[in-house]
Order: C-alpha cells, then sequence, then structure tokens
C-alpha cells in the first residue's frame, strides 16, 4: 500500500456533539482505485464520519487531503467540488422523473437553439440518450428507461442514483448503506455495480455496511470503528469475517 497514490486522507477529524464524541482523531487513507468499507456497531460513528468528509457535518478538528492538497470541506457543494459523491439508498430522486429526469437533476440541458436560449426549452432526447449510454456503460438494463422511478425496483433506483455519481465526476464515491432494504437478487446487482463502475471509472470508493458478506465481496480494506475511534483495519486477505465481528464487538483488540 505504501506505493500507492493516495486520492483520500483525513487526519485527526473529530465531532462532538455536545458532551458525546461521536468520532474522535480519526486518521484514515483511501487510495485511488480502492474499495474500503467502513463497519461498526451502531453509534460507532460510521455515518457521523461520511457526513464529516462530504460536508454535511462541519468537523469541530482535522483536515481532509484531495490528491495530496488540502482542501475545506464545510458543505456537500464544496465536496462535490473536489470530487466526492455520496450515495444514499434512493434520497435525491423524484420518483416521478425517469432515469434522465434524475440524472440530470438540477442540471438540466437546454436545447442548443433559440428554444433553448431564450426559453430554456430542455433537450429531451439528449438527456435520455446519454441516460441511455450510461446505464450501458456501468452494465445496467432496467425494464423500461423512460418510465417513472417509482415504477422501478429498489435496485434499479440506487443504479440511477450510481450513475449520476459517476457521470458528474465523482473521483470519491461513498456508498451508505447500498444493499439495505433490497431484496437478494437486488443486492448481488447493487454489488455488481459497485464493482464494476470501480473498473469502468476508476473511482475510489467507501462503503459503509453493516453486513459483513457483502463487505467481503468488496473491499479491498476494511476499517472498524467503536466508539467514534478506529479499533482495527485490516487488508481483506489478511482477516476473516469472524475477525472483523471480534473487533466490532470488542471480544478483541487491536
Amino acid at each position: 500500500m505504501n506505493n500507492r497514490v493516495i486520492a483520500l486522507e483525513v487526519k485527526n477529524l473529530s465531532k462532538h456533539f455536545g458532551g458525546i464524541k461521536a468520532i474522535d482523531q480519526i486518521d484514515m487513507k483511501l487510495y485511488k482505485n480502492e474499495i474500503i468499507a467502513i463497519v461498526g456497531d451502531n453509534g460507532a460513528g460510521k455515518s457521523t464520519l461520511i457526513k464529516a468528509i462530504s460536508g454535511l457535518h462541519r468537523r469541530d478538528r482535522g483536515d481532509i487531503f484531495i490528491d495530496g492538497k488540502k482542501v475545506e470541506i464545510n458543505n456537500p457543494s464544496d465536496a462535490r467540488k473536489h470530487g466526492i459523491e455520496t450515495v444514499y439508498q434512493s434520497e435525491g430522486l423524484i420518483s416521478t422523473f425517469d432515469a434522465a429526469g434524475n440524472l440530470f437533476l438540477g442540471r438540466l440541458k437546454a436545447r442548443n437553439n433559440l428554444l433553448g436560449k431564450i426559453f430554456k426549452f430542455t433537450d429531451d432526447r439528449y438527456m435520455r440518450k446519454e441516460a441511455d449510454k450510461l446505464l450501458q456503460r456501468i452494465s445496467i438494463k432496467l425494464k423500461d428507461s423512460r418510465s417513472e422511478l417509482r415504477n422501478l425496483s429498489g435496485g434499479e433506483r440506487q443504479a440511477v442514483l450510481v450513475g449520476r455519481a459517476v457521470y458528474w465526476g465523482g473521483k470519491i464515491i461513498i456508498f451508505d448503506e447500498p444493499t439495505n432494504n433490497l431484496s437478494v437478487m437486488q443486492q448481488k446487482k447493487v454489488i455488481e455495480l459497485i464493482k464494476n463502475i470501480r473498473g469502468e471509472y476508476n473511482v475510489s470508493i467507501i462503503v459503509i455496511s453493516h453486513n459483513i458478506n457483502h463487505v467481503y465481496e468488496l473491499a479491498d480494506r476494511v476499517i472498524v470503528l467503536r466508539n467514534g475511534i478506529i479499533v482495527g483495519e485490516r487488508l481483506k486477505e489478511e482477516t476473516n469475517p469472524e475477525e472483523i465481528i471480534s473487533l466490532i464487538t470488542g471480544v478483541i483488540k487491536n
């Protein structure tokens, strides 16, 4: 790992809520084209950590580095500007829009003519074509790409969210419980989707999951949080699910 390029690094990252230390002095690295999993029991600090990185929580202390350069991330717009996209299950989607409408949500493409320039008529054909190309590139085939999202499965809706993250230039993508509340078949499709975008787009990925089996399918490295601090870090090939669970529960120490 020492000779690999670091995509993201956090140093001394801390966030307190009143007297409660949600995360405390976290040091963590994510390498280029790597998938890491952050695991821990409820209340371990997983969500607070990614929300501090993605700008949803303003950290109390600590520094964030992207490609070796210190950056200021105080809100989600700052994070996106630096290439960090966070995918929360089904959040940020409009169920009455189709895949293209959600892909270009807030960034609609105007027609390249007088109607577009003056009256802001949207180029629906262009947006649908782009959505179809994107989904094909990441090996996702929707039952009907023109259908409103409310008619699609949970896994298909998740695919649209993931596609949007990579389409708009996400270099670092954070997944918060990407397989939660999905059927077994949909879970498998989402896991394959995450693998596909790592290979196709050469992105670096952080996954938060409580499912250790899914962690083992996806991650190159596993980081264990407990009570807001890192209590263990393992390369996947050098550990096993039983050890990870023991670190989570505190049965063994790092």
